[in-house]
This record gives C-alpha cells, structure tokens and sequence, in this order.
C-alpha cells in the first residue's frame, strides 16, 4: 500500500511534548502551538489541510475505569447505557459487525452481568459511555475531548507515516484483533478485549494507545459529514481492539469512526485535553 504523505509544520517535530500536571490522575503532554499539515492525498476523506493550534494539553492516555469512577463518586452521574438498562456488546465468537443488545451491559459491566467488571481493571480505559456521557465527565475535570484535528496532531507526535511507528503494524505495537476474523483471536498482541492503559509503547511525545485499545470521541465536524450525522453523531479516532484488517481497519492515523452521540459500545472511550494556562 503507497503510504501517505505527511509534512509537519508545528515547532517541536523533533522533540518530544514537555509533560505538564496530572489533574485528576491524567499526565499531560503539552502539543505546542503552530501549523499542522494533516491527511494524505491518498485518502478518500481526510485529504490534505493545514490545522493550526494556539497548543493545548492532552492525556497521554485513555480515561480509565478508576478516573470515570472517580467522577461517578463525586457526582453521582448516570451514563445513558445504565439510564436505558442495556448496551450493545461484541466479541469473540461473534459474527462479522454483530452487536447484541444485552440487557445489564454498561461501563461497570462492559459485556453484561457475566463478563468482565469495571472495579475490578481499574487501569482499562472505561468503555461502555456514551459521547455525550464522555463530554459530562471532561466539563467535570475541567477539560474537553479534542478536536479531532487536535487528536491527528498529537497521536502523529511529527510523523510522516500511516501509524506513530512507521508504516506497517505488529502486533507488539497495539491493542486490535488478532485473527482472520471475530469467531478466534489469536492472541498475538496479549489481549481479546481491552488492555491496560501504557501497556504497548507510546509516541515520540509519549502518548498510549492513541493506535488500538478503545475509539476515542473526538469533537468537531469533518466536511463529509452531512448536516444530519452532525446534528446526531461524533466522531471517534484510532481503532480499538474489536478493530481488523477484515472489518474496520481504522487503526490509523487517518481514517475517523461515527457514532451516535448517545450511544455507547465496548470499544468507545475517549481521552481528555485541557487548555493551555
């Protein structure tokens, strides 16, 4: 496959982002402030443009289980899937995009009252939330979801290429499925579902999991989506580990998910951005 073509016009391509703070347990990585070539020409959708940015913080990894927890505690907020008593879930075993409804699934029990539970991985990325669910919990700490521009920013960290890495992946280099398709995981990258959150290594900035692990809501509209999409969905970046080559394959740096913004599956999650002080 032709690689895409990135140019980096941002102030620290060479350097790593400085980290900054750790409100509410999130470390920080400051994306400094300049002018971002993002896409590719080989791209369908995310063509060529220039994104520039006054900088802004961002988590060096996905909000977990233990974080949402926290919020829960402090605010007693009910995510959509447990206001309507289910959530749909997937897995190993399934079909290609099959999604069940269970009823009992939601972020403390991401695939229902027999699989696995929220407390007990307090280091997995919290899954099961909805968009909006995501936004109430950023409000909450102060922050905000990215910019799905500002999300491409960071998770490049100044590369040119189709993932952090290089351009090809292993299965050494993030949480996705292993297998030809959903019925067997192979298991080659460790894990069938979520991973701790730093378990694969991070980006030249020191970002985790921005490749694999769980989608990650993201704000903002791309100019493909209709006014329709825009007024119903967000959009989600990265992959997840439900994500592969034979299915959605969006384990890149430039492809972008939809989801409605009140829904919630267990592969959505999302990381937090603050502003710069």
């Amino acid at each position: 496959m032709k690689l895409p073509v990135i140019v980096f016009l941002g102030l620290s391509a060479i350097c790593q982002g400085e980290a900054v703070g750790e409100p509410h347990g999130h470390r920080l990585v400051t994306v400094p402030a300049g002018k971002y070539e993002l896409g590719s020409q080989d791209h369908s959708l995310n063509k060529p443009h220039v994104f520039e940015t006054k900088g802004f913080r961002i988590a060096d990894a996905e909000t977990t289980n233990a974080q949402f927890a926290a919020f829960v505690e402090a605010t007693g907020y009910v995510t959509h899937a447990e206001r309507n008593g289910w959530s749909l879930v997937g897995g190993e075993g399934d079909a290609e995009w099959v999604w069940k409804k269970i009823e009992g699934a939601d972020w403390r029990h991401p695939f229902g009252a027999d699989g696995q539970v929220a407390a007990d991985l307090p280091d997995h990325p919290v899954t099961q939330i909805s968009g909006e669910d995501a936004r109430a919990y950023c409000k909450w700490a102060g922050g905000r979801l990215p910019h799905f521009d500002e999300w491409e920013v960071a998770a490049r960290a100044g590369a040119k290429t189709l993932y952090p890495w290089g351009g090809e992946i292993e299965a050494k280099h993030a949480n996705i499925w292993n297998g030809e398709n959903h019925r067997k995981n192979t298991r080659e990258d460790g894990f069938v579902l979520t991973a701790p959150v730093r378990s694969f290594p991070p980006n030249t900035w020191g970002l985790y999991d921005v490749i694999g692990n769980v989608f990650e809501y993201c704000e903002g509209y791309p100019v493909w989506m209709d006014a329709k999409d825009m007024e119903r969905k967000i959009c989600g970046r990265g992959g997840s580990w439900w994500c592969s080559a034979g299915t959605c394959h969006f384990y890149n740096l430039l492809d972008m998910g939809r989801m409605f913004r009140t829904a919630s599956l267990p592969n959505q999650g999302f990381r937090i951005v603050f502003e710069m002080e």
